[in-house]
């Protein structure tokens, strides 16, 4: 017993070793890559501010897996290696045409590929979804966010501008700029809604991991969580416009407790209609 003991001793402390030159390895050809990662999650008018702590959560979800893990024999797919052959030249590219959202991505096809490589594909399948949980943490490429941002930008803006109207408020809007008494309030890129959309998809898919739901119940779940956005988004504007109208627009402006609180509070209530979609789903379910 005595030497199997030190023989776990061993195995571990060269797991360790390999780990460690790994992580420098890493650090040292993804640094520009993780410094643009940085600077996109905190960016004013960042969409990926929740970036941090996705790792943590796949981390955790893979954890939770432990004891499945460990009744699974580990076995060498090099499959999984040829994935990691390119996710190195993805990062090549990526960086030598300063396009990191390339360099980004090639993080997690490296992940999935080293996985899939040490640990064959039944464990690979056990810890699937903590790895896809994954790409909710690289930023999508700029010319994707403002193609996306700006139609949801007009939405908001049309039908944020019309259930004022419906209040009887005499204001009219002008593409992005609506008109009030006390000046003009222009709907900037955070009020698309694109954060909270990108949000709640994260959210939504978590909760379907996580619930006791099974099948199409889970992939409604997480689909319901794009109205869900939009929705919450869409109640935010006019209660901005309305504060705007009483207060004036300095009270609105960005930064300001209203602001901020607003989105704060559509958050919690889209957080809510989740919860409250799980609970429906789940009625007369069992897993």
């Amino acid at each position: 017993m005595q030497v199997n003991r030190k023989i776990l001793f061993f195995q571990w402390q060269e797991f360790y070793l390999y780990l460690f030159f790994f992580v420098v390895l890493f650090l040292i050809s993804y640094h520009d890559t993780l410094k643009w990662m940085l600077d996109r999650y905190n960016s004013v008018d960042s969409y990926y501010s929740h970036g941090f702590i996705i790792p943590f959560v796949s981390g955790y979800l893979v954890w939770l897996k432990r004891h499945v893990l460990h009744e699974i024999a580990c076995e060498t797919k090099w499959f999984g290696f040829l994935l990691v052959v390119l996710a190195a030249a993805l990062h090549i590219l990526g960086t030598a045409v300063y396009i990191f959202s390339i360099s980004g991505f090639s993080i997690w096809i490296l992940i999935y590929g080293i996985v899939l490589f040490m640990w064959g594909w039944e464990r690979t399948k056990v810890v699937c979804f903590p790895i896809f949980y994954l790409l909710f943490m690289f930023p999508a490429p700029l010319a994707f966010i403002s193609t996306i941002s700006f139609p949801l930008k007009m939405f908001v803006a049309q039908y944020g501008v019309k259930i004022i109207h419906l209040m009887g408020f005499p204001i009219y809007r002008e593409g992005f700029n609506v008109f009030i008494p006390q000046g003009v309030l222009i709907i900037g890129n955070p009020c698309s809604g694109l954060r909270s959309l990108i949000s709640f998809l994260a959210l939504g898919s978590l909760m379907a991991y996580v619930s006791n739901l099974s099948g199409i119940r889970r992939w409604v779940l997480f689909f319901v969580s794009i109205p869900i956005a939009l929705l919450s988004n869409l109640i935010r504007v006019p209660i901005l416009i309305l504060w705007a109208y009483k207060f004036g627009l300095a009270s609105v402006a960005p930064d300001t407790f209203v602001h901020t609180g607003s989105g704060l509070v559509v958050f919690l209530l889209g957080l809510g209609l989740m919860y409250a979609s799980m609970i429906c789903l789940g009625i007369g379910h069992e897993k």
